[in-house]
This record gives C-alpha cells, sequence and structure tokens, in this order.
C-alpha cells in the first residue's frame, strides 16, 4: 500500500518498517522479534483498560447521583 509522502500513514510505516528493519540488521530471531510486538501490544492494552476502568467508574459515580 502507498501512501502519500509525509502522510500520518506514510510516516507510521515509515517507523514501523525502520523498526523491523532494526531487528533484521541485529540477526534477531522471529520469536524476538514476535515476543516484543506481544509486549508491546499488551502493555498497550493494559494502560487502556486502567483508563477505561476509571471511565467506568466516574460514570458509575455519576449514575449512582441521578438516584
Amino acid at each position: 500500500m502507498t501512501y502519500k509522502p509525509y502522510s500520518l500513514e506514510w510516516s507510521r510505516k515509515r517507523y514501523l518498517s525502520e523498526a523491523i528493519q532494526k531487528y533484521l540488521d541485529d540477526n534477531e530471531e522471529s520469536e524476538v522479534i514476535l515476543r516484543d510486538i506481544l509486549d508491546v501490544l499488551y502493555d498497550f492494552s493494559s494502560f487502556h483498560r486502567v483508563r477505561a476502568d476509571n471511565i467506568q467508574k466516574v460514570i458509575d459515580s455519576l449514575r449512582n447521583l441521578e438516584k
């Protein structure tokens, strides 16, 4: 997929490409690459789960005030 140069999509793809290239340049095993991707996604998910839980607490508090 080709994106317009310097667009947000192009930049994201470039950064991802550079990160993958670094793993390959360092001769990392595919298992290391996959483990790191999973770690990053897990950390991202955990962070946002905590934020969602905090938002839900606020919503619940507001609903309790309505009663």
